[in-house]
């Protein structure tokens, strides 16, 4: 996967958000989702500066900021998924899926650009 396609489903995730919060707009789903929107365009944007980090100290300064936006986006993820088991609404189902999977094709591209990095040291 490119770092285009993953752009792209970046702003997927964040456009879905939007939508989730206006075709569900309950107070606490549309601050969730700002939260998520926020977070995503955060990662987006630390992912790209990670892939371009000049020095050790700022890759682990990247790295570490990442880690706390992902666990932020995963904590309000799951926070969604416990409030819906009992209802089970469809939408949020999907929405839910497209983060995790979202949140995942990051964390495997976090690993890989670590791996390369350790071989590059060596």
């Amino acid at each position: 996967m490119t770092v285009t396609q993953i752009h792209e489903l970046n702003e997927k995730f964040q456009k879905s958000s939007v939508q989730l919060s206006e075709l569900i707009p309950s107070g606490t789903l549309v601050q969730a989702t700002s939260m998520l929107i926020r977070c995503a365009r955060k990662i987006d944007d630390l992912f790209l500066k990670l892939l371009k980090a000049p020095s050790e100290m700022v890759f682990n300064q990247i790295l570490g900021r990442l880690e706390d936006e992902t666990d932020e986006v995963l904590f309000i993820l799951d926070q969604l998924e416990m409030a819906n088991k009992k209802q089970k609404i469809s939408l949020i189902n999907d929405f839910l899926k497209d983060g995790y999977d979202l949140m995942s094709i990051y964390s495997k591209c976090f690993d890989a650009i670590i791996d390369k990095k350790v071989k590059d040291e060596e």
